[in-house]
């Protein structure tokens, strides 16, 4: 129904005014407090759908041994790429039940129309922020997965507390993330510098325009694997398992996260979406010609944790 606003999906039917969805939904999905209108423009949709993410992202559900639980959080789960993950894996379906949250009403309704097909599991979708975790899901579940997102959070210590608390005793958080300290590999250093230098110039030279200045984004403030470690059992949590895997990075990845706002607006602050966009997507494309590459090398860190 649409009220105030706010749409929501109960069962498997949904209310106008998306009527086109409704023949999608064929399991049991629900939709909890979703804004009516949005902007779908520059979204994480395209990077979290490439071959190379899928394969990172799998990697960590595997290690975390995710398809064996029963009542499952898909923190930051954007357009539900990482939720497809998890349905592929699960070992009992019909009794098992996934949380997918996201803060981003454009991102959920994409992903209750990329998902409506799928049967036996339940997926509840809900808007929310993740910092309020405990209030969106009011049960203890088995486990958590944040991919590729912790890094953002301010305050990861205050979210490691609502995670823990959302978690029943024994329960596994687990998160990956490709930007920490020891991520970037000293042999990639020269395609950072000659893709800033490159879009860079284009902004200047073809745009008119140069970055504004800006306080350093939370994801430049970078932990080490054993600064990770070391926050986790300060709130509450032993280490189940850690590594920091290796992997190419290819030309279309940094043409899709050039197209992501919180990137674009990180790297060249106060620069219209549009032109910042463009020229980092064309920097990229000259940096891989000039240093004849197909792939640039990159880490990325996964981590299990179990709840003391």
């Amino acid at each position: 129904m649409l009220a105030n606003g706010k749409l929501e999906v109960q069962g498997t039917r949904l209310r106008a005014p998306y009527p086109a969805y409704a023949s999608r939904l064929r399991r049991d999905v629900r939709l909890i407090s979703v804004a009516h209108s949005a902007n779908s423009e520059y979204t994480f949709t395209s990077f979290a759908n490439l071959d190379f993410y899928r394969k990172v992202n799998a990697r960590l559900l595997d290690l975390a041994e995710v398809g064996k639980n029963k009542r499952i959080v898909d923190l930051g789960c954007g357009t539900g790429a990482v939720t497809r993950l998890m349905l592929e894996r699960l070992e009992s379906a019909r009794q098992t039940v996934i949380y997918a949250i996201d803060h981003s009403a454009t991102a959920i309704r994409q992903a209750i129309a990329e998902l409506g097909d799928r049967k036996n599991a339940v997926v509840n979708f809900i808007q929310a922020e993740v910092q309020n975790l405990r209030t969106a899901v009011r049960e203890q579940v088995d486990s958590i997965v944040y991919c590729n997102s912790i890094h953002y959070v301010p305050d990861k210590g205050k979210l490691l507390d609502e995670v823990r608390d959302s978690l029943r005793p024994g329960g596994t958080l687990a998160f990956n993330t490709t930007f920490f300290e020891g991520s970037n590999p000293p042999e990639s250093e020269a395609f950072y510098r000659r893709w800033m230098m490159r879009s860079l110039r284009i902004l200047v030279k073809e745009h008119g325009l140069r970055p504004g200045k800006a306080e350093k984004t939370e994801a430049r403030r970078q932990l080490s694997a054993e600064g990770y470690a070391n926050l986790l059992r300060e709130h509450g949590f032993d280490i189940e398992k850690a590594e920091v895997v290796p992997v190419e990075f290819p030309l279309e990845g940094y043409l899709d996260i050039s197209e992501f706002k919180d990137f674009i607006e990180g790297t060249f602050p106060g620069v219209p979406l549009d032109k910042a966009s463009d020229s980092l997507k064309r920097g990229a494309r000259q940096a891989f010609e000039d240093l004849n590459i197909t792939f640039v090398p990159r880490n990325w860190l996964n981590v299990v944790a179990v709840r003391a």
